[in-house]
C-alpha cells in the first residue's frame, strides 16, 4: 500500500489527511531532547520492567518507567529531579507494579494562559 502524501504530496498540508504516515507529522520533525535521553539511559542501567516515552495532552513530554522494585523508585526520582524533571508515581498495590512518570515541558507547544 502506498502513501500518496509521501510521493510528492504537499508536506505543509493538514496533518488530518487520510493515509498520512506518522513520519510526515510535524511532531516527527523534532529530535528527542537531551534531558529525556539522559533519563532513559539512566533507567536502563537499573532493574526496570518497561520504559516508554510519549507526549501528554497538555504539551508535556513524558518518560514512563515501570518497575517491580520499590527501592529503585527514590533513586529514579532523585535523578529525574536532578535533571529538572517533574515526577509522579502511580503504584498498583495488588501487583506491586510501580510506574514513575518523569515530565518535561515541550517548548514547541503553545499553552493556554491560566
Amino acid at each position: 500500500m502506498s502513501d500518496e502524501n509521501e510521493k510528492g504530496g504537499d508536506a505543509s498540508s493538514s496533518i488530518w489527511n487520510y493515509g498520512k504516515s506518522a513520519s510526515m507529522l510535524n511532531a516527527s520533525k523534532s529530535d528527542m531532547d537531551e534531558v529525556r535521553k539522559e533519563m532513559i539511559r539512566f533507567a536502563l542501567k537499573h532493574n526496570i520492567r518497561d520504559i516508554r516515552t510519549y507526549s501528554g495532552y497538555k504539551g508535556d513530554l513524558l518518560v514512563e518507567i515501570t518497575t517491580l522494585d520499590a527501592n529503585l523508585l527514590p533513586v529514579l526520582i532523585a535523578h529525574a529531579e536532578y535533571l529538572g524533571m517533574k515526577t509522579a508515581v502511580k503504584e498498583q498495590s495488588s501487583t506491586q507494579i510501580h510506574e514513575l512518570y518523569c515530565i518535561t515541558h515541550d517548548e514547541e507547544v503553545y499553552g493556554l494562559k491560566e
